[in-house]
């Protein structure tokens, strides 16, 4: 993903979705390096519709 094709709402949505995706890895006691790619683009789709309610 380019950073710098993101508006500034795109931008704050994905900033805070890698925020959340990583507080609940933490609270999973999981780090990141431990998913594959294909995982943690999963959970950050996931999270992406979670924060922004889409179904």
């Amino acid at each position: 993903m380019e950073m710098q094709h993101l508006t500034p709402k795109e931008k704050d949505q994905f900033i805070k979705t890698l925020a959340e995706c990583y507080r609940r890895l933490k609270a999973a006691k999981i780090e990141a390096k431990e998913l594959t790619k294909e995982g943690f683009q999963l959970m950050f789709r996931s999270v992406y519709k979670d924060i922004n309610n889409i179904t």
